[in-house]
């Protein structure tokens, strides 16, 4: 972190956001736009240096140029003193994992509207950018109060790098969060594509919905090493929630094979199958390589032979209009209390419940 952070032109801090190894996040007030954003600033004193600042400037620029609803997008980078910094759309909201924090799991549901909304907007990101993430985890996926789920942090887009010589020991610069790392990003033997942010937002759901990450109790170098070793599989997410269905348990299958060849291809893919699930379409048990994901599911289904490329989905109708149940007390239980920010001091407040929660509403991702 900057030891000593100098007034910023026409901007006025707010609060800390959150903070990482190269960077922190501040609530702030735009003096010129007139309005609240947050600021990213490169922590000088720690990490920068021409690579950091060139990636940093990448970074920004690629926020800049995604015009997505499902994209934090950026606004201004400039330098000031020696230490860079660049404005933002400020969301005023929640990450996942915070969310999860207070929920302990969420519901199946929400999770299927979760994957749709990251696939439409990486599907477009990837399409028309050429973005791969190559950080997706629920730290970065956040929800605003009109219900718009966002995904943020592009700092590792475009800035994988990747050996020639085909080692298959854990590389130092492996980047990505261990928990929720592809294997082929684990390697480092070839580039990634959106298939790699595909097993993340996997990994991630499968953290959302059960409340457990996949290979947990690890190390970091072992949990990666895990990703990437076929003997390694995690647990049926139904051991933890039995209340899971099987198609949403094929899903996350589906999007964890270690072998990206056979892993599901394309975020339209995802989606499409994500609102087959919520019809309750059955897809064929999966018989192939193998994936990140142990399923006992049942054999009753009367063909003697499977493709190893996923099933093809029967048409599904749009969705209907969802609410998420985040907030949605059961019974007689009790919400939890609020934090809330103060827009003017920027301090905690704790809000009390109210007598009736209306619960977040859902904006339905863009239709294809």
């Amino acid at each position: 972190m900057n030891k000593k952070l100098p007034p910023l032109p026409n901007l006025e801090l707010l609060g800390k956001l959150g903070e990482g190894g190269m960077s922190t996040v501040w609530k702030a007030n735009d003096l010129l736009r007139g309005e609240t954003v947050a600021v990213k600033i490169l922590n000088s004193d720690l990490t920068a240096s021409d690579e950091d600042i060139a990636l940093f400037k990448a970074e920004a620029r690629t926020m800049s140029e995604i015009q997505h609803i499902g994209i934090v997008r950026s606004y201004d980078i400039n330098c000031y003193e020696g230490i860079w910094y660049y404005t933002m759309e400020y969301v005023d909201g929640y990450n996942f994992n915070a969310l999860l924090s207070r929920k302990q799991h969420l519901h199946e549901s929400d999770c299927l509207l979760i994957c749709e909304s990251i696939a439409v907007a990486l599907d477009y990101a990837w399409n028309n950018f050429g973005v791969v993430h190559c950080d997706i985890k629920p730290d970065n996926i956040m929800i605003n109060t009109d219900g718009v789920i966002k995904l943020t942090d592009l700092g590792l887009c475009h800035t994988f790098q990747y050996l020639k010589d085909g080692m298959r020991d854990i590389p130092d610069h492996v980047m990505g969060t261990p928990a929720y790392i592809s294997p082929e990003q684990v390697y480092g033997d070839i580039e990634p594509d959106c298939r790699a942010d595909i097993y993340s937002l996997a990994a991630s759901l499968y953290h959302l919905s059960t409340g457990r990450m996949l290979f947990p109790g690890l190390g970091n170098e072992d949990m990666m090493k895990a990703h990437c070793d076929e003997t390694a599989q995690a647990k049926d997410p139904r051991t933890y929630r039995p209340d899971l269905s099987e198609g949403f348990c094929q899903l996350l299958e589906a999007m964890l094979v270690k072998n990206r060849d056979y892993r599901l291809p394309s975020w339209k893919d995802v989606c499409e199958m994500c609102l087959a699930v919520e019809q309750g379409v059955a897809f064929k048990p999966r018989k192939g390589p193998v994936s990140s994901l142990s399923l006992n599911l049942s054999e009753s289904v009367q063909d003697d032979e499977f493709d190893e490329e996923p099933a093809e989905l029967m048409h599904v109708p749009e969705p209907k209009k969802r609410v998420f149940h985040f907030f949605k007390g059961g019974g007689k239980k009790k919400r939890e209390p609020q934090i809330q920010i103060d827009p003017e001091s920027g301090k905690k407040i704790l809000r009390k419940p109210k007598a009736v929660n209306a619960g977040f509403k859902v904006n339905k991702p863009v239709d294809w």
